[in-house]
């Protein structure tokens, strides 16, 4: 385990520095419920946090440390979503509160590492499984829930999200290709070309993938990952759901019902503006430009790790096959 490069990667987004063994010992003492922990995988996938799934004495669960550059404003508000989302019927994980209402910490060198730990869902994601029509009303209603919250959020700074495209393009355009830069580029002109400043508000998840998304063999779904969460425009959330969970290559034929079906269920609650409905296929296009952008600033930095080569190759695609969806 010591070596274990793996662990030692993601330990290496935290400020832990004492062994992660007497680290596991100390989570044991203040959160009694979870029994013994017998061992810990590391979930590789994403790019933020440090994310274990433990296996206990009473079960499995997910062991969250924090990202070194998180605040405590931050973490505080990502269990309060996950708080007010299990009240209003939400799906998300549960977070296990023997100690300092879930969040533990440990003093290292005169700072504190904060983590939580959540109760395991045994699903599956949609990464490598298509979900059907009925898998995406259901997601879209959940998704309009979790948008009728509205609270202050300390959020993180997403440089992946399409709300922080043009910023992210303007900054790193001299870090790609003139290849790159032809599909990505049009996208930034449109974006910049429209007006948001009236549109409307509420908390919003900010990251609505497939990979975020779970389903169990009983049909039950859990929807996790705060990490991009904020109190933010609510077109930000549908086009993220648009563009990463219902629109992809192998969706891509049945795209007007899902559309027609998405706004349909969402605007039962939220009754969107025109503009705020004309905004949504390039807020979906800026969706895919802000991962081509990152991953080929990433790529072209020599990160050839398959995690990134993948989101570069499904964000070109996606980028060429709407690149005339109005």
């Amino acid at each position: 385990m010591k070596n274990d490069p793996k662990i030692q990667l993601l330990l290496a987004r935290t400020n832990l520095k004492i062994p992660f063994v007497r680290f596991i010992a100390i989570v044991e003492e203040m959160f009694l419920s979870i029994g013994t922990i017998n061992s810990f995988l590391p979930i590789s996938e994403g790019y933020e946090d440090a994310n274990f799934i433990l296996d206990t004495t009473t079960g499995k669960y997910v062991l969250k440390i924090f990202l070194k550059s998180r605040t405590i404003k931050n973490i505080n508000s990502y269990i309060k979503i996950l708080t007010e989302c299990k009240k209003i019927g939400f799906p998300t994980t549960e977070v296990v509160k023997d100690f300092n209402e879930g969040l533990g910490f440990v003093e290292d060198n005169g700072e504190k590492i904060y983590f939580i730990i959540t109760k395991f869902f045994n699903g599956s994601n949609f990464q490598r499984k298509s979900p059907t029509l009925e898998d995406i009303k259901i997601i879209t209603a959940y998704m309009s829930k979790l948008n009728t919250l509205n609270f202050d959020i300390d959020e993180e700074y997403d440089s992946w999200g399409n709300k922080n495209f043009a910023k992210e393009y303007k900054e790193n355009k001299n870090k790609i290709t003139p290849e790159q830069n032809r599909l990505i580029e049009p996208i930034y002109q449109k974006l910049i070309k429209l007006n948001l400043s009236s549109f409307s508000k509420s908390v919003i998840h900010g990251d609505m993938q497939r990979k975020h998304v779970l389903k169990d063999n009983k049909n039950n779904y859990c929807i996790f990952d705060f990490g991009c969460m904020a109190n933010d425009l609510k077109v930000i959330d549908l086009s993220t759901f648009l563009a990463w969970f219902c629109f992809q290559k192998d969706t891509w034929g049945d795209k007007e019902e899902i559309y027609r079906e998405v706004l349909n269920i969402y605007n039962r609650i939220h009754h969107l503006t025109e503009s705020e409905i004309e905004s949504l296929p390039t807020l979906v296009k800026a969706s895919y430009g802000a991962y081509f952008l990152k991953t080929s600033v990433l790529i072209n930095e020599r990160d050839n790790s398959d995690e990134t080569l993948d989101w570069h190759n499904r964000a070109g695609e996606m980028l060429k096959l709407t690149s005339k969806w109005e």
